[in-house]
């Protein structure tokens, strides 16, 4: 019984490998490449800014964080 199970098992198993490998019909979608642009979009010296902006709120949110974290150490 064990030998005809294993017997059923590898044609199936062969059966499946082949039908894998014999129909590799895969569709690749042809994609342009994205070009990225010189100048930020919209207007330059607000996208400049911004970022600006953005790197001192970050910059101040670091130094928040670790003096609040020595504050919590108790350390004198």
């Amino acid at each position: 019984m064990n030998k005809l199970f294993q017997k059923i098992f590898v044609k199936v198993f062969k059966k499946a490998v082949k039908k894998a490998v014999s129909t590799n019909n895969v569709v690749v979608p042809e994609v342009e490449p994205v070009i990225p642009s010189e100048e930020p979009a919209g207007n330059s010296k607000q996208a400049i800014w911004k970022f600006i902006i953005q790197t001192l709120i970050s910059i101040l949110t670091a130094i928040l964080t670790a003096l609040g974290a020595t504050s919590c150490m108790g350390i004198r």
